[in-house]
């Protein structure tokens, strides 16, 4: 259920913090300028640079419980 909650809370900041960025850089009529499309570069590679860990965190969990899991099945069958 912990798993199940921090893949949830890893969602919704995503799509926080994604919806935003789609909003920028939607077109206005305003040509396209290189210096916002960097900026927004550098803010979406800032954001994956704080997510990744804890979604590899979570992975890693994930096959340590899974493992003990199979241990404790193991177990119980013999």
């Amino acid at each position: 259920m912990l798993i199940l909650k921090k893949i949830i809370f890893i969602a919704v900041v995503l799509v926080i913090t994604v919806v935003p960025a789609v909003a920028a850089s939607l077109d206005r009529g305003k040509p396209s300028n290189f210096a916002v499309w960097a900026f927004l570069t550098l803010c979406g590679l800032v954001i994956v640079a704080q997510v990744l860990p804890l979604i590899r965190k979570v992975n890693e969990e994930t096959k340590i419980m899974a493992a003990k899991a199979r241990e404790k099945k193991k177990l119980e069958a013999h």
